[in-house]
């Protein structure tokens, strides 16, 4: 173990430290790991401990230095090397500048380790931690997003800045299956290229996806070539159209709502009453598309709309349906008074429990929890469904303690 730096805690308390990282009990050894005034080179000495509770201790640790994690990301146990990729992601962004190579250098050698981790849980917990770090390496990236396990390779495929269009595009070509062109198509931004190649499949998930996507950029003329496909008027209204459609094409639109909806829906059986609904809630999710020519930042149109008393749950529901995911965001956290970081942290981790409380603290109904829930990216089977029909399935007490989870009061 090395001697005490000149920095470090006083001499006594420094002696006790070692002492208890050298012959204290497993338990004793992985608070210590835990403690935040432990020096970071004592948890370097705890990163080869015999047990892996003070090693998944040492792993979690902001401050273990970065040399301990080659040998971390070969550790045997599991839980060590899913709490390392997670630390990793988060320093990534702090090891820039000539002084740090080295280091940067270890961290990037221990990421690529851990990238080809035979355990699709680590490289799941990497891929989803590395999401949203735009200086992760590029190529490190690019593997993950081939990578063939679904888990892994779709939090990158559907939302990493640092995947650039030409790797997007080269995937289309090598993996056009339904699931990879969906993530892509739904991604915050999809250049015109990468949306083309979308389309180019006829996928019908993914190009609905990307029709409903409103940072996707399609032309005119290919948006004008999507919409006249021989769809029926039954799938217009379930695959809905790109928000950003030119006048023109929402017109036309309109004019297959009023004119072929309601036959469709006559010969469907639905009576006058109900055929009106579904004709009015279409025609009011036009009206809402028309909204984005404007290009209205999203949280100023949810602002807009909380001051002129329309910020309600039809507002939530039209955008949920559009795939307008900034919008529902921004929105939410002005209904639930809660920071627009928070309610995306919450959508992020993939909890049905934690997104129906998340709704509920909006004041939402159970069926809008549930919508909310599919739209985030949940399968059906792993949603979380209403009581009765309409009642939420858990009770105050449960959903302020997922809320708690978060820090929410």
């Amino acid at each position: 173990m090395t001697d005490r730096p000149d920095n470090a805690l006083p001499v006594e308390a420094y002696e006790r430290a070692k002492e208890l990282a050298r012959s204290g009990a497993p338990a004793q050894r992985a608070e210590l790991a835990l403690q935040p005034e432990t020096p970071p080179e004592l948890l370097y000495y705890l990163a080869d401990d015999d047990d892996p509770l003070v090693r998944r201790a040492v792993a979690f640790r902001t401050e273990t230095p970065v040399q301990a994690a080659p040998r971390l990301a070969r550790d045997l146990d599991t839980e060590v090397r899913v709490l390392l990729s997670r630390k990793l992601a988060r320093a990534l962004p702090h090891l820039t500048g000539a002084e740090h190579a080295a280091i940067r250098d270890l961290a990037h050698h221990a990421l690529t380790m851990l990238a080809a981790d035979q355990v699709v849980r680590v490289r799941a917990a990497l891929a989803g931690a590395l999401r949203d770090v735009a200086s992760a390496p590029p190529g490190l990236i690019a593997g993950l997003a081939r990578d063939v396990a679904r888990e892994v390779a779709e939090p990158i495929l559907r939302g990493c800045v640092n995947l650039a269009d030409e790797e997007l595009v080269s995937i289309i070509a090598a993996q056009p299956v339904p699931w990879v062109l969906e993530a892509i198509a739904r991604r915050d931004h999809v250049s015109a290229p990468v949306a083309e190649a979308v389309a180019a499949t006829g996928d019908p998930v993914a190009t609905a996806s990307l029709l409903a996507n409103p940072g996707a950029a399609l032309s005119d003329r290919a948006m004008s070539r999507l919409v006249e496909k021989p769809l029926s008027a039954m799938d217009m209204t379930k695959s809905t159209a790109k928000p950003l459609l030119p006048p023109s094409l929402l017109g036309k639109l309109a004019r297959i709502v009023e004119d072929s909806i309601k036959g469709e829906l006559a010969g469907q059986g639905f009576d006058r009453q109900e055929r009106q609904e579904v004709v009015e809630v279409t025609q009011r999710r036009l009206d809402w598309a028309r909204d984005y020519v404007k290009r209205e930042p999203p949280d100023a149109k949810a602002a807009r709309l909380k001051a002129e008393g329309k910020l309600d749950e039809a507002s939530i529901w039209d955008a949920l349906s559009w795939g307008d995911k900034p919008f529902v965001r921004e929105a939410l956290a002005l209904r639930a008074d809660l920071p627009a970081e928070l309610v995306q942290r919450i959508i992020d981790t993939q909890s049905a429990r934690a997104i129906t409380a998340l709704a509920w603290r909006a004041g939402l109904s159970m069926r809008c929890a549930r919508l909310l829930q599919l739209k985030s990216g949940l399968p059906p089977p792993k949603l979380l469904n209403a009581r009765h029909g309409v009642d939420y399935p858990m009770n105050e007490a449960e959903m302020r303690w997922q809320l708690g989870l978060f820090g929410v009061e």
